[in-house]
């Protein structure tokens, strides 16, 4: 009787797909305290009541958008905030393994970045959509990150206050290109 694929490669690989769910739940696990603190922060919670109190029109949102690479304005609005300031302590801290920090209002606006992203609008990317319309924390696939030149997955943590939504915290945590090769395997075999 051949068998062709040796149960040592199959078992092999299973373990392979337990460690990598073990390293994403270790990274997720050792990031959500800060994530949840900085969600219900004074300044975070501050910052998303006065856009929610002057929210962004769709239309203005798109058009912010189409040509973010260009608008000093705006770059200027999302990255010179104190809680932006406390982004980057957090993104440059050896500590933790945050590539990037984003908040945005209830439309995926960005209210705060670090660093700047790509784009203005979130709000048509899976890491916002299904945090926003569950109403509770999730997390993508690792994929390569263009704003941040890195191997990433995302963590967004929806942001309420008596059971109002005010939008959501988004963090980029950085993965190892080991970790991507061992996802790339386990996946082929």
């Amino acid at each position: 009787m051949l068998i062709s694929t040796p149960l040592w490669s199959i078992a092999k690989d299973n373990l392979l797909a337990r460690l990598n769910q073990q390293y994403q739940q270790t990274l997720i696990d050792n990031h959500m305290g800060v994530m949840r603190q900085l969600a219900q922060h004074k300044l975070t919670l501050d910052l998303l009541q006065q856009r929610n109190q002057n929210p962004l029109p769709l239309t203005k949102i798109l058009e912010i958008d189409k040509n973010w690479s260009n608008n000093q304005f705006w770059h200027n609005q999302v990255t010179n905030n104190p809680i932006t300031e406390k982004f980057a302590k957090l993104v440059q801290a050896k500590l933790y393994g945050f590539s990037e920090l984003m908040l945005v209002d209830t439309a995926g606006a960005l209210v705060a970045a670090y660093p700047l992203t790509s784009d203005f609008w979130q709000g048509d990317e899976e890491k916002f959509i299904v945090a926003m319309n569950k109403q509770m924390f999730s997390v993508t696939s690792a994929n390569w990150d263009h704003s941040t030149q890195r191997y990433s997955f995302f963590v967004t943590v929806p942001i309420q206050q008596d059971n109002l939504s005010l939008g959501a915290l988004i963090a980029g945590l950085a993965v190892t290109p080991q970790y991507m090769q061992s996802l790339s395997k386990a996946s082929q075999d």
